[in-house]
């Protein structure tokens, strides 16, 4: 788990690197000794792309002078591809950097040919302290070989600022009830057994339109939205049978009434800024909230627990 979105894409580069490094090096000591020999050099490339090659899941593969001009020919295992254009000034501001024999990558790019998410790595040819040039690998990212285990950021507080025009005629609103907000001890009620008890690992309490969405564990891909009245229902846990509460869910059993009942609370505390919707989700035990300013709240079940109305209120959007 990692802390940040932006540490997530790192480790997920280095992992790339790691990966490519062996690789794209091994190919530049080759290709050092047919350096001055372009159809040799050629032809190594090509065959470093072919279906049984390493690099079978490269989309280009060429090399280029010091300055980053045409060197080789363009080898791909798609005839297409030969022909795209070879956009220099991408390479330019790495090949600056790279003082040493060490593997370099672009960032992420959308192709103008592919028109997909791309990335390139710019391998130095080095013999002593003589760059001879580059061998450049193109890489189409849906193509990259996968790692077993996905990294994900780890979930922390976020907060996401909404429509201007709302935020602007704040104070010119006032909350109104609505016919949810006169039931919402039942409708807690049964989203408690619903969630602790009946397989509903996500849940969205939408006071605007006195609805709630609920995620069904066993089919977790579609989305059952209920009124008023149906929430109200007792008969509504025949519909959803029983389930044992899931071992993964990062929400405790006892946390989720809580955090349903501080739903309510912030709901009711200020006539200005108040709640629309609370969704929690128990698995990645996250709650969001959105208020009348279209302010958005993304934390930790716990964090979201231990905020008082200081927090939610203390200061202004």
């Amino acid at each position: 788990m990692h802390s940040s979105l932006s540490d997530t894409i790192q480790a997920r580069r280095k992992l790339l690197v790691d990966f490519l490094s062996p690789v794209l090096g091994d190919l530049a000591q080759q290709a050092y000794p047919l350096w001055e020999d372009m159809d040799k050099l050629s032809d190594l490339l090509g065959r470093s792309v072919q279906h049984w090659a390493d690099l079978s899941f490269c989309e280009r593969l060429y090399a280029v002078t010091p300055e980053a001009n045409p060197y080789s020919a363009v080898m791909s295992s798609e005839d297409a591809a030969k022909n795209q254009k070879i956009h220099h000034e991408l390479l330019l501001p790495y090949i600056n950097k790279a003082c040493n024999a060490q593997l370099q990558l672009t960032e992420v790019y959308i192709s103008s040919s592919l028109h997909r998410s791309c990335i390139t790595a710019i391998q130095p040819v080095i013999e002593g302290c003589e760059v001879r040039g580059y061998i450049i690998g193109d890489f189409d990212l849906r193509r990259l070989p996968q790692e077993e285990h996905a990294l994900f950021p780890e979930a922390t507080w976020r907060q996401i600022k909404g429509d201007p025009a709302i935020r602007k005629q704040l104070f010119h609103q006032r909350f109104v009830p609505r016919a949810i907000d006169e039931y919402i001890d039942d409708v807690i009620n049964i989203l408690d057994e619903l969630v602790v008890e009946r397989g509903i690992f996500r849940v969205s309490l939408r006071f605007s339109s006195s609805r709630a969405t609920l995620w069904v564990m066993e089919d977790p891909y579609d989305e059952h939205t209920h009124v008023l009245n149906e929430i109200l229902d007792p008969s509504i846990c025949l519909v959803y049978p029983r389930r044992a509460y899931p071992e993964n869910a990062k929400v405790m059993t006892d946390m989720v009434r809580p955090i349903l009942e501080r739903f309510r609370e912030l709901r009711k505390a200020d006539d200005v800024v108040y709640l629309r919707t609370g969704t929690l989700n128990i698995i990645s035990g996250l709650v969001e909230v959105n208020f009348s300013c279209d302010g958005t709240h993304m934390m930790p079940a716990e964090m979201f627990l231990e905020k008082d109305e200081a927090f939610w209120f203390g200061v202004s959007e």
